[in-house]
């Protein structure tokens, strides 16, 4: 038998969904690293377009991810937030005429249901995948291309 989620325990989960975006961040932060340093070394050396390029995309998509991360963390410590009060549906609206007080929400941005916000900070964690995702794909293509053209 399925029962209706309440909105404590969306939230809750929610919160314990975005927490995996931290293992996402620690496995990009040294590709976004490594090819920052690739990039500073490279100005004093004649590197390829080809490997300026790779080293470029991976460190605009680990700055990316980066935002994503911060953003996530955010988002995850609100919904705990949410989960460990006494009525979520009620500190909604507290939360945004808190976050539209700091500047973080517009007012003009719709009241939205808990399974809304979580829904949409879902997304923003698929995003945040999909950036390591890229960063991986372009080391590994990049390592290729290179073991080609060694051979």
């Amino acid at each position: 038998m399925t029962e209706n989620a309440l909105p404590r325990d969306i939230a809750a989960a929610a919160a314990d969904l975005l927490d995996q975006g931290a293992i996402i961040n620690r496995l990009s932060r040294p590709l976004t690293v490594a090819a920052l340093i690739g990039l500073i070394v490279g100005l004093g050396v004649e590197l390829g377009a080809l490997l300026v390029a790779g080293l470029l995309l991976v460190t605009l998509a680990g700055l990316a991810e980066t935002y994503l991360a911060i953003r996530i963390g955010f988002d995850a410590k609100l919904f705990r937030r949410l989960a460990e009060g006494n009525d979520p549906v009620a500190t909604l609206g507290r939360l945004d005429a808190a976050l539209i007080k700091l500047g973080v929400l517009t007012e003009s941005h719709p009241e939205r249901a808990i399974e809304q916000r979580a829904s949409s900070a879902r997304r923003l964690l698929m995003l945040q995948g999909s950036a390591l995702v890229l960063q991986v794909a372009v080391v590994l293509l990049a390592t290729a291309f290179a073991q080609a053209h060694v051979t």
